[in-house]
């Protein structure tokens, strides 16, 4: 149906829904015609031998690069071109829930039967579950009016689906229009550079700054709901799944994994098969069947900010506790680990961009070493979020063209990219990485594209104050203070 016919069915008095204007109908840009920056034909006689006397001239063989750089060109279109199609899909179901609820209301009928009669229909055409495809139109319905920004910017295939997950799912708490705009706002432009993985993180940072509901509350809440629960699934196999406090979960995982690795090498079973069957072990018979893996304990690493030891729960500040992982740690949990735990390493963090810049640990080798896993926290590669306990040490420029083993010239790299960095690839190409400043690596790809990533933010960061701009300003630079 056309949008002038549906137009002109719709009652006069009423706006027609947003998501049936013709802006969202129309689709993708590549649709619509020739991309920005695709180059144009010039002409009827391009891509054709050109005459030369009674010769033709041959037209140049394409190389493996030329392929290379073709097939690459293909896949991002079509990705991008599906990402659009989707987002025209949201745009599609949102609008007809919206034409089933004003239906129901017409006619005084219960929505949620007018609803599921829409999901059937649309199911029965698809053979789907009418229950997915109800599932879809409200989630569409939700997305359309929670998340504009985020739609939009799907649909112009400036981010993907991985990207609209992570901001409507870590986004859910909030409450209001505002607060929802403001988290878009915030990360929108760092899902045009970055991969969902990284913006979960930043997400959640980003959520802690808007939510209303303290932390400490909605972790009592949450922790009041801890629960197993099993699925059994096909060939006489189930998932157990546990509901637990964060510290709780990874430092059994520590353990479990601990225990994996303890084992002998003539151990014929793969890392998850022991750490399973550590897990196992533990929950059915109290301790580890093997002897010698009764004294491994789990150790898990909680970045706690000083005023958070000092009693602020970081409600103001954005400041709170977390695992490397990037996971939050409620502040009461955070303070009574202070209390228990024998020895803590102090980081101290760039004032600016809050990336760690020095431990205080003593012996060098193990400062090093130290710094680097609290600055990278991952696999430094970009995209990778391995993390930096279980990657190696890579020297940038390598030892033995004369690089050094500093901080400047280390960094974090899982083995999978540690071999990818040294690799001589065809035709001589390989990937070049330098640091621009220590912490910051610069990637170059074989062919060309370049990549820039920096540390996580782990400390806070400071910005110049409006009063101090405006003297500068007004009256030149601001006076010293008197200490």
């Amino acid at each position: 149906m056309s949008t002038e016919i549906q137009a002109s069915r719709w009652p006069a008095h009423r706006q027609l829904p947003v998501p049936l204007d013709p802006a969202a109908a129309q689709g993708p840009q590549w649709l619509r015609g020739p991309r920005p920056g695709d180059a144009t034909d010039s002409g009827d006689g391009a891509g054709t031998p050109v005459e030369t006397g009674s010769e033709l001239e041959a037209v140049p063989v394409p190389t493996v690069q030329d392929v290379r750089a073709s097939a690459i060109k293909i896949v991002v279109d079509l990705d991008a071109a599906i990402a659009g199609l989707q987002a025209m899909r949201t745009h599609a179901l949102a609008g007809l829930g919206l034409l089933a609820l004003e239906e129901a209301g017409d006619a005084h009928l219960d929505a949620g039967i007018v609803m599921r009669d829409l999901a059937n229909e649309l199911a029965l055409r698809q053979r789907r579950s009418d229950r997915t495809v109800e599932a879809e139109i409200d989630r569409a319905m939700r997305t359309l009016d929670e998340w504009p920004a985020t739609l939009r910017a799907w649909g112009e295939t400036r981010i993907h689906q991985g990207h609209l997950r992570v901001i409507t799912d870590i986004g859910a708490p909030l409450k209001t229009p505002e607060a929802r705009a403001q988290f878009e706002a915030a990360l929108l432009p760092v899902a045009e550079t970055t991969t969902p993985a990284r913006l979960a993180k930043i997400a959640r940072r980003e959520l802690e700054k808007l939510v209303e509901e303290p932390l400490v509350e909605r972790h009592r809440i949450a922790r009041d709901g801890r629960e197993v629960f099993v699925t059994d699934l096909a060939d006489a196999m189930s998932k157990m799944v546990l509901y637990i406090p964060t510290v709780l979960a990874h430092g059994i995982l520590d353990r479990a994994t601990e225990m994996a690795r303890a084992a002998g090498d003539d151990d014929p079973r793969t890392v998850d098969q022991r750490r399973a069957d550590a897990c196992c072990d533990l929950l059915l018979t109290g301790e580890p069947t093997d002897p010698a893996l009764a004294g491994i304990r789990a150790q898990v690493s909680i970045v706690i900010p000083a005023t958070v030891l000092l009693g602020d729960d970081g409600n103001d500040t954005g400041d709170s506790a977390r695992l490397r992982s990037g996971a939050l740690v409620d502040p009461d949990t955070a303070r009574w680990l202070d209390g228990v735990t024998k020895t803590w390493t102090r980081v101290f963090t760039d004032p600016v961009k809050g990336h760690v810049i020095a431990t205080d640990t003593y012996k060098p080798s193990r400062q090093v070493r130290r710094l680097l896993r609290e600055r990278d926290q991952r696999c430094r590669w970009p995209g990778c979020c391995a993390k930096a306990e279980h990657a190696d040490i890579d020297h940038t420029i390598p030892w033995a063209d004369g690089g050094t083993t500093t901080p400047g010239n280390l960094a974090h790299l899982c083995r999978r990219h540690h071999m990818l960095k040294g690799a001589v690839l065809p035709a001589g190409r390989r990937w070049k990485v330098t640091q621009l400043e220590p912490g910051v690596l610069r990637f170059e790809s074989p062919m060309g594209a370049v990549y820039v990533d920096e540390p996580e933010q782990v400390g806070p960061r400071f910005t110049e104050s409006y009063t101090e701009w405006l003297w500068r300003g007004t009256f030149g630079p601001a006076p010293q203070a008197p200490f």
